[in-house]
């Protein structure tokens, strides 16, 4: 692959539980926006995925180039982005 078509990824936003972190990148993928998905170690390593798990946290990650528009898709269904 040529280093200059790979896309830098930034973190879009933290959230708890693989399920929500699911949704979110579902509906930015809707919105024709890439998304990836980092699982915590806890989940990862049990395999778990819920949202009740105590620690269980997933970030999501867009392409830098798409930051401002999923940041938009995140307000539009008032997920309140700008809260940790």
């Amino acid at each position: 692959m040529n280093k200059n078509d790979e896309k830098t990824w930034v973190k879009l936003r933290t959230v708890e539980g693989d399920i929500t972190a699911e949704m979110l990148c579902g509906a930015l993928e809707s919105a024709d926006i890439p998304c990836e998905i980092k699982r915590s170690m806890l989940a990862s390593g049990l395999g778990a995925h819920s949202v009740s798990l105590a620690g269980n946290q997933a970030t999501l990650f867009v392409p830098e180039e798409y930051l401002a528009a999923a940041v938009a898709v995140l307000e539009a269904i008032d997920f309140e982005p700008g809260e940790e």
